[in-house]
């Protein structure tokens, strides 16, 4: 795919997307995608994985209603675009994604670069990362917390009569201590047991307990290597990424939440090696200081498609 391909369909994007397309301006992308067979297995795709280009229009909404809803108080505003564009997860392919609409429902989410503290019914407290969506489900017999996407720390308050469970699509965490950070995105989870220990059960029936100070990753396969905790887990919360020896790819997975549009990395230079102190608030600054510091190029296409790749 080149790069005048890419740039076209960004800019199809950002207008289809922006709630002030007019009736002339789906005409002329219905024209452009028919001029070329590319173009038209492009935004199939496009369509039929992410349903970027036909949700103004399926919905029946007018550009000067989008726009009057976007000149609306932050909530409001914040429903809107969550429900146009969705606070995307942006996959390890590089393309926009949308949440699925379930996720517009949960009881509590976060947007892109967005951070938020919320206290439970049960004086537990719970902070949660951007792109980060959850469900709370308190009963007299249990307490649970559904993480269905992102990344959480969770301070919890003591309940003698009510044990304390996470539960995601591929794991099930039993909290005996207070203090946990959770994490997991595309499949692919993390656990730190902060303060007290905790009893993770894995999808394909593998169990596991952490003690404190410990962390596990893991994926539907099963867990990998226990480690002792690094001293950046909890960063985020300050909002900071400290890394020490680490993987760009993993840097790059911790900006994209960060991060409007997409954010792309070549598999070429995923494995060169990070360490510092960055702001997790300015990720094109993030970008900018790797390039200096790495091998490293950053192309930038319209602000939404960004690459990582190879000097």
């Amino acid at each position: 795919m080149n790069d005048e391909l890419i740039d076209s369909a960004t800019r199809w994007i950002v207008l289809l997307r922006s709630g002030q397309a007019t009736a002339a301006d789906w005409q002329r992308y219905e024209q452009w995608r028919a001029e070329d067979p590319r173009r038209e297995a492009l935004c199939q795709q496009l369509e039929t994985r992410l349903g970027v280009f036909q949700i103004a229009q399926a919905q029946g909404v007018s550009g000067k209603v989008l726009q009057q809803a976007l000149e609306a108080p932050t909530s409001r505003r914040a429903v809107l675009r969550g429900a146009l564009m969705g606070a995307a997860v942006i996959a390890g392919a590089g393309w926009l994604a949308r949440p699925a609409l379930e996720d517009l429902t949960a009881d509590l989410r976060t947007g892109t670069g967005e951070r938020r503290t919320v206290e439970l019914a049960d004086g537990s407290e719970m902070l949660l990362n951007a792109r980060s969506t959850a469900d709370i489900q308190f009963d007299a017999q249990r307490r649970v917390v559904r993480l269905r996407e992102g990344e959480l720390l969770v301070k919890i308050a003591k309940d003698s009569s009510r044990a304390f469970f996470i539960q995601t699509d591929q794991a099930r965490l039993h909290a005996y201590g207070n203090r946990l950070l959770l994490r997991e995105r595309e499949g692919q989870g993390h656990v730190v047991a902060l303060s007290g220990a905790l009893e993770i059960n894995g999808q394909n029936g593998e169990r596991l307990q952490l003690d404190a100070g410990q962390e596990v990753s893991y994926d539907r396969f099963g867990f990998g290597p226990v480690q002792a905790s690094s001293s950046g887990a909890t960063a985020w919360i300050d909002g900071f990424l400290q890394v020490r020896d680490r993987p760009l790819a993993e840097v790059i997975d911790a900006l994209r939440p960060y991060h409007n549009g997409v954010l792309r990395l070549d598999p070429a230079v995923a494995g060169l090696r990070v360490s510092g102190l960055y702001r997790l608030d300015n990720p094109d600054q993030i970008l900018d200081t790797l390039a200096r510091t790495l091998p490293i190029h950053i192309t930038r296409r319209t602000g939404l498609w960004v690459t990582v790749g190879a000097t």
